[in-house]
C-alpha cells in the first residue's frame, strides 16, 4: 500500500504543482490578449489606466430602455466591442459632455451591427425612439467582412426587441484554470516559446519587439495584437473591398437621410495598424492598407477620422490603447468622445 502510495504521488504531485503555479502566476482578469496569450508576466495591466478614472455611467441602453413609450436621444449609438466599455467608454465621455446617447448593446443586438442598422431603419424603431445622429462604430477588422452580404430587406421591429429584453442576455466569457484541462499544460509552454516565437502555437496573441519603448505605463519594449488583425487582410487590404463597403456605407446614409437622421461612421483601427510602424522588425509581418484606402473615398455620411487622431496621440503621449488589450483605452476612448462632440455640437 506504502509503494502504491509513493507511485501515486509521483505522478499526482507534478500535476498539483504546476496547477498551483498557474492558479498563482496567470491572471485571468488581464485584458484580452494576455489572456488569450496566457501570459504569466503582463508589465502594463489595463488596471493601471482603468484605476485612473471614477466615472458613473450616465448613458442609457437599449436593454433598459422602456420601448413602449417615446423617447428622445441625440445620438443612437451601435457598436461592437469598442462600445461595450461601460462607463470608460466613448458613448460614457459623450454623455458627460451634455450630449443624450442611446446605446444599441450586445444584449439586444446580433453579430453584425452593420445589418442590425438596417433592420432597425426598415422598421418602426426610429417612430418612437428619435434620434438627430446615428453613430454606427465597427472595428477595423471586421468591417470589409459585415458589409459583403448585407440584406437591405430585413426588418427589426420593436416588438422583437422586447422580446429580446426578456430572454437575451450577453455571458461574459470565463477564463478559470480547471484543474484537468488541457490550458493546464498550455500556459507553461506558450510562455516558454515566447521566448524564441512572436506567436506560440497555442496563443492568438502576437508579442513582437517594439522600436519605441514609451508607449505604454512601465515602458515594455513590445508590443501586444490579436491575430485576426492580420488573418483578416486578405480582406481589408484589397481597394476593391473597401470600395464596395463604402459604397453600402453611403447606401445606408440615404435611408437615413429619408428619416431626418445623420450618419457619423467611425472605425476604430486595429492594433497591429495603428502600432504597426513602431514593430522593431516587420519582415513577415504585411503592412496594413486600408486607412490609406478608406480615408480618400468619398463619402456621403460624416465619416470620424479616428485613425489619425490617434495616431498623433500615440506620438504625443503613452496608453492611446491598452497594452494588453485589443482596445483602446479610456485616454484613446475620450479623443474619439471628443471629436464626436465637436461633430454634433
Amino acid at each position: 500500500m506504502k509503494k502504491f502510495i509513493i507511485k501515486t504521488l509521483f505522478f499526482t504531485v507534478p500535476f498539483f504543482l504546476l496547477y498551483t503555479f498557474n492558479f498563482l502566476m496567470y491572471k485571468n482578469n488581464d485584458g484580452d490578449l494576455a489572456r488569450i496569450g496566457y501570459f504569466y508576466s503582463n508589465p502594463s495591466p489595463k488596471e493601471l489606466q482603468i484605476n485612473k478614472y471614477s466615472l458613473k455611467r450616465k448613458y442609457v441602453s437599449v436593454s433598459d430602455l422602456n420601448l413602449n413609450t417615446n423617447n428622445n436621444f441625440e445620438v443612437l449609438n451601435i457598436g461592437d466591442s469598442y462600445s461595450e466599455q461601460d462607463s470608460l467608454s466613448y458613448l460614457n465621455f459623450l454623455v458627460h459632455q451634455n450630449v443624450s446617447v442611446l446605446h444599441y448593446n450586445r444584449t439586444s443586438s446580433v453579430d453584425n451591427n452593420i445589418q442590425q442598422l438596417i433592420d432597425l431603419t426598415n422598421g418602426n424603431f426610429f417612430e418612437s425612439n428619435k434620434v438627430n445622429y446615428v453613430v454606427l462604430q465597427c472595428g477595423e477588422r471586421m468591417f470589409i467582412k459585415r458589409t459583403m452580404d448585407l440584406q437591405f430587406n430585413k426588418v427589426t421591429n420593436i416588438d422583437s426587441l422586447i422580446k429580446l429584453q426578456k430572454i437575451k442576455k450577453f455571458v461574459n466569457e470565463d477564463n478559470k484554470i480547471d484543474f484537468f484541462s488541457d490550458a493546464m499544460f498550455k500556459i507553461p509552454l506558450t510562455n516558454l516559446e515566447y521566448l524564441f516565437k512572436d506567436k506560440p502555437i497555442y496563443s492568438d496573441t502576437y508579442k513582437v519587439e517594439s522600436n519605441k519603448n514609451d508607449l505604454f505605463t512601465n515602458n515594455p519594449n513590445s508590443i501586444l495584437f490579436f491575430r485576426d488583425d492580420i488573418d483578416y487582410l486578405y480582406l481589408n487590404n484589397v481597394k476593391e473591398n473597401i470600395d464596395k463597403a463604402n459604397f453600402e456605407i453611403n447606401k445606408i446614409n440615404s435611408i437615413l437621410n429619408k428619416k431626418n437622421i445623420k450618419l457619423i461612421l467611425m472605425i476604430p483601427p486595429d492594433k497591429y495598424s495603428l502600432y504597426y510602424k513602431f514593430i522593431k522588425n516587420k519582415n513577415g509581418y504585411t503592412k496594413p492598407q486600408f486607412f490609406n484606402y478608406f480615408n480618400q473615398l468619398k463619402k456621403d455620411y460624416i465619416y470620424i477620422d479616428s485613425y489619425s487622431s490617434l495616431s498623433k496621440a500615440i506620438e504625443n503621449g503613452k496608453d492611446v490603447y491598452y497594452y494588453d488589450d485589443t482596445h483602446w483605452s479610456p485616454l484613446g476612448a475620450k479623443i474619439v468622445a471628443n471629436e464626436l462632440k465637436l461633430l454634433i455640437k
